[in-house]
């Protein structure tokens, strides 16, 4: 089968991280291409971020498009891809779907054209493309559906309840540690008050959605509390004048390291998964800390709601507010020996690995 996995470009997020990894896993039994639309020329870091980590075997093509959605974008996505004449086109994330939507619309009576849903429907993600999309050609089943998680497809069945989907849980690649693995272990033992600190990690960009501020405000008031903690953050943003704010307010026992590709190595390193959103579709980061075998606290969170059982493998917070999430961290903190080793022993065992993620959509592709 050949397959064209279609997004914007390869930032650090999430959806980007999925895209290759379910390109590298597809690879593996299928003719795969993964096409970037932006210039991977500018902005080479953001855009690039993830550009190394792709599998020679899977043919990266770049259209080298400048932002804007002019019609002539719009015709070059339509041409590249009708002259590559693959059996599925895969799209990721809104903004694809919109330098691609006449390429889409038109391939969609001629070829397989999938959309993943990617983020929570309730907040800004029911675009009116999408609900184009979903109530024509999604009716027709010329433009098929995916939710990455069940929480998702729920809200997603309420929203188009007449419109084919399947939910295809998001899948992660195996959790290794690098090269650098005993580099990073030496960084945390110098960032850490004390040895027997319990190292709590968030691994996120700077982002009103991500709801760093309540992290930083809750971590603040345990160590102030006398709790035994530091906080490892992980991620990009935090030199820009909004990033200066959230690290001006953390205490001396948070510690900011900015972007990193080995995320691996920090999480193998780390006790306990923090994740603060104010809303997600499916985390990635929450998947690599499952597939490490870290427990986590979580707001309420699509994604959160489905992989944690609260009490057992982490706590979810009763809702967004301070309080609520200080306590699951109490939670988390004073339960650690119980819901470590329940994560540990759930790793092994995770429904969440790219391989059945893989399968399942190559199954959905077959249909």
């Amino acid at each position: 089968m050949k397959i064209v996995e279609l997004i914007t470009f390869l930032a650090g997020g999430g959806a980007e991280r999925f895209v290759v990894d379910l390109s590298n896993q597809l690879v593996k039994e299928n003719e795969t291409y993964l096409v970037t639309i932006l210039d991977d020329k500018k902005e080479t870091e953001v855009r690039n971020f993830f550009r190394s980590e792709v599998s020679d075997s899977v043919h990266y093509v770049n259209l080298g498009l400048p932002n804007g959605l002019k019609l002539s974008s719009q015709w070059r996505v339509y041409t590249v891809l009708k002259a590559l004449n693959p059996d599925v086109i895969h799209v990721h994330m809104i903004s694809t779907l919109k330098y691609s939507a006449l390429a889409t619309g038109l391939l969609s009576f001629s070829k397989k054209v999938y959309f993943s849903v990617h983020s929570d429907l309730h907040n800004g993600y029911d675009k009116g493309l999408l609900r184009l999309y979903c109530n024509t050609l999604g009716r027709l089943g010329r433009f098929k559906l995916s939710c990455l998680s069940e929480k998702n497809y729920a809200d997603f069945k309420a929203f188009y309840s007449r419109t084919p989907v399947r939910c295809i849980t998001n899948g992660r690649a195996p959790i290794v540690s690098t090269d650098l693995f005993g580099a990073v272990s030496n960084e945390v033992n110098q960032l850490k008050n004390n040895a027997s600190s319990l190292l709590l990690i968030h691994v996120a960009r700077c982002h009103p959605v991500k709801n760093q501020k309540l992290l930083i405000e809750s971590v603040n008031i345990l160590v102030q509390e006398g709790y035994n903690i530091d906080l490892i953050v992980v991620g990009a943003g935090f030199n820009t004048p909004e990033g200066q704010s959230i690290v001006s307010m953390a205490c001396d026992r948070i510690h900011f390291v900015g972007p990193r590709k080995n995320v691996a190595d920090y999480m193998l390193n780390a006790d306990i998964f923090c994740l603060s959103s104010n809303f997600e579709g499916m985390p990635i980061t929450l998947l690599e800390a499952s597939l490490a075998g870290l427990p986590a606290v979580s707001t309420p969170v699509c994604g959160a709601v489905d992989l944690i059982k609260d009490g057992v493998n982490g706590f979810l917070s009763k809702s967004h507010s301070l309080e609520d999430y200080k306590n699951a961290l109490i939670k988390a903190i004073d339960n650690y020996d119980s819901i470590k080793a329940n994560a540990m022993s759930m790793k092994d065992n995770s429904p969440y690995t790219i391989a059945e993620c893989a399968r399942k959509y190559v199954e959905y592709f077959n249909e």
